[in-house]
């Protein structure tokens, strides 16, 4: 799936592991996806940044919306290490099913950071990565807006 993304809608996918690593989750969610976006400097990672998203505060919106359930401590010892290769979510899998949608919907060729945005917004409007850019402060509506003409 992964050969018709661009440099920049590639590193994304990739840096959502390492994002999802960094906050000891499980598995990669669409709000991994966004925390990968932000970090690039393709125009999905723009777009996210000049509608206020800014990388520590949406980190710590994801901490807190989509943590595990939190209960005592274990001792590291027991911890379980994360497996080698993350598993994507369900939304995550969807939120890259549509950027592909949304490129081949417009006649292009190369999946970049800008389809990746836009599919992450379209694929769990009310998820967690929707819960996490309205709590870092950022309007949905008008990055919604601001993904859809960035595409066309």
């Amino acid at each position: 799936m992964f050969e018709r993304f661009a440099a920049d809608a590639r590193r994304a996918a990739t840096g959502a592991q390492q994002e999802a690593r960094r906050l000891h989750h499980p598995r990669i969610g669409p709000e991994h996806l966004l925390l990968a976006l932000l970090a690039e400097d393709g125009d999905g990672g723009r777009t996210l940044r000049a509608h206020g998203a800014a990388p520590e505060a949406l980190r710590a919106a994801v901490a807190r919306t989509a943590s595990p359930p939190a209960g005592p401590p274990r001792p590291r010892l027991l911890r379980r290490a994360l497996p080698r290769h993350l598993p994507f979510t369900r939304d995550a899998r969807r939120a890259l099913e549509l950027s592909l949608r949304a490129a081949a919907a417009r006649g292009h060729r190369t999946i970049t950071s800008g389809h990746v945005l836009s599919g992450v917004l379209a694929a769990a409007p009310d998820g967690t990565a929707a819960r996490a850019l309205t709590a870092a402060g950022v309007d949905l509506t008008a990055l919604r807006a601001a993904a859809d003409a960035l595409l066309d």
